[in-house]
């Protein structure tokens, strides 16, 4: 990590991350009517780099500040803002080849700090932010016409529970003072669920602190719209999770490095001459006094995409997880509708639909829940999962068997799979993972058990954090082969945590109650291009009893006993 220069520096970029100066950016009430762009995570890096899409990145900016310039000169912009992630990684040459272009920008500029741009130790943003906007603040605030506009720093430069207090305590104030006045928002990271797995985890955290953020911006009813980047969408995504929560827009705005795996664009963005047909896009914004419109935008193209009015309402009830993690959600005392007649009891991994061939199929009803993902395209090549889960409070000491029918399951060879896990709770602290799991390439699944954590804890998982709980003897993860076209497994789960107790030195381990997490789930690689990878599950009855005929060993599939000493002895998925 590069170091500051001088101690003195350290404390003013402390001094700049916590204290707002008053006007860092002119008032002006009388202009009703402005229009500004949003180039949300241009990420540049070094100017003569060596990496082919940083190189087309370079590009795509320059000819954004082009497009800048022409537009502000036939219709004046009152300003553009650069949404986070300025930069592919701090380092200050990234700044000041970003530096290089943008100062060539004619409308005013505005900076928003991201996870890329660095922590508190790195004066990089502050300098780039000095030279081309004319202050250093990571948080600030001005008034345009009959609306607020207040800008906050990521996440990153607010590690510590103080750090995110003066943050909150920054953003209370100004809402109270714009109580009476419209606000629009501007942040990093995204604030509700956009409907891919691999950014469950990577918003803000821990989840109170996110709740604690949502309940400051919701409190007055001031604020109309939430600005976010981070999740690097295209157009027709960004229309499509972007959402209305408690009367806020939060619009996830479109990016110009290449999209993540939603699969699907507007067709008049998807020429076939274009160098970059899944880069290149950027949000307009037009204020008419208390109206707003939107435009979705590809740099160098001359077509508009018009946001809706509306947009869909989003309910707490469509992935729970995200505000509560599992350890704090209520149970049932019995696992209700086991032969999934209908979607009651069970929860479903909330998940971005395409128009057309959606990318993810969960399906509970009529004695069946059927799981199916089939792998969009995008620039992350690793993983996407999805899975239905519910949660119950058991007694080991009641010596329960959990039962599951179903189908044997289809993944693709190239990279799919999927699993059975069980997170076992103790005082809301997940305290053992029992974790069953098929498919081919698992190694290339990095992302899918980072989300399983954060859905768990409400935290930023580790990375390492399943190698430890195993080497722990706190996780058992048994793969699983399969013979035959249908499945019966039971897990003796009283067994297989006293298999796991009893590893640890624990041999006196007496059997209590646990909250229980029970779910099951497909995965599959994500393309680069359009070519689909198919991972498919299809269960037809879990059951959570007392037998009075037990299984003779703690997991067994169709009779077939699996001896738990051949259980993986390390993480089964990415090594960092």
């Amino acid at each position: 990590m590069d170091k500051i220069k001088t101690p003195l520096t350290f404390f003013l970029l402390l001094c700049c991350a916590f204290i707002a100066t008053s006007e860092p950016f002119p008032d002006d009430r009388e202009r009703q009517s402005f229009r500004f762009f949003i180039n949300a995570d241009p990420q540049m890096g070094e100017q003569n780099t060596d990496k082919k899409d940083l190189g087309k990145l370079n590009d795509l900016l320059s000819d954004f500040v082009k497009e800048v310039n022409t537009e502000h000169k036939k219709d004046p912009l009152d300003f553009v803002v650069y949404n986070g992630d300025l930069v592919w990684h701090y380092r200050p040459e990234a700044f000041a080849n970003f530096t290089r272009i943008v100062e060539q920008q004619s409308a005013p500029v505005l900076l928003v700090h991201g996870n890329h741009d660095g922590y508190r130790v790195h004066p990089y943003f502050f300098e780039a932010q000095k030279k081309l906007s004319g202050f250093e603040q990571l948080n600030y605030s001005f008034e345009r016409g009959n609306w607020t506009m207040i800008y906050i720093g990521a996440q990153e430069m607010y590690y510590s529970d103080e750090d995110k207090a003066k943050q909150l305590e920054w953003i209370r104030a100004e809402l109270t003072k714009a109580k009476d006045r419209q606000v629009m928002f501007f942040m990093h990271y995204h604030m509700l669920p956009i409907g891919l797995s691999q950014l469950e985890y990577y918003t803000y955290q821990p989840v109170s602190f996110r709740n604690e953020l949502l309940a400051e911006l919701t409190r007055h009813r001031n604020v109309r719209y939430v600005f976010s980047g981070h999740v690097h969408s295209g157009v027709k995504a960004s229309v499509k999770s972007s959402v209305t929560y408690k009367g806020i827009k939060f619009i996830n705005v479109p990016t110009p490095v290449m999209a993540r795996p939603f699969g699907e664009e507007y067709h008049y963005f998807q020429r076939r001459k274009d160098p970059n047909p899944k880069r290149g896009f950027y949000l307009e914004v037009q204020v008419d006094g208390n109206n707003v419109n939107l435009l979705g935008r590809k740099i160098g193209h001359p077509r508009k995409a018009k946001y809706p009015k509306q947009f869909k309402r989003f309910e707490k009830s469509f992935e729970p997880r995200f505000f509560k993690p599992e350890a704090q959600l209520p149970a049932n005392e019995d696992l209700l509708n086991p032969r999934f007649n209908s979607k009651r009891g069970w929860y479903t991994s909330h998940r971005y639909r395409k128009t057309r061939n959606p990318s993810f199929i969960n399906r509970l009803g009529q004695g069946s829940n059927v799981l199916k993902i089939t792998s969009p395209w995008g620039s992350w090549s690793f993983d996407e999962y999805q899975e239905s889960y519910q949660l119950v409070n058991t007694d080991l000491s009641q010596q329960p068997v959990l039962s599951y029918r179903f189908k044997t399951p289809v993944f693709d060879e190239r990279g799919g799979g999927g699993y059975i896990k069980l997170n076992l709770f103790k005082e809301q602290k997940l305290d053992k993972i029992i974790l069953l799991h098929w498919g081919a390439r698992e190694d290339q699944v990095k992302l899918m058990y980072r989300s399983w954590f954060s859905n768990a804890t409400g935290e930023n998982p580790d990375i390492d954090a399943i190698r430890r709980m195993i080497d722990s003897h706190d996780m058992l993860s048994l793969p699983l082969t399969f013979t035959g076209k249908q499945q019966h497994l039971q897990i003796d789960l009283a067994k297989v945590v006293a298999a796991l107790e009893n590893k640890q030195g624990h041999t006196e381990w007496q059997p209590g109650s646990y909250k229980m997490t029970i779910a099951h789930g497909v995965w599959s690689r994500v393309m680069q291009h359009e070519e689909g990878l198919i991972s498919e599950l299809e269960v037809d009855r879990v059951q959570l009893r007392r037998l009075e005929k037990r299984p003779v060993a703690p997991v067994t599939i169709n009779g077939k006993t699996y001896n738990l000493e051949l259980a993986d002895k390390k993480n089964p998925y990415y090594q960092f």
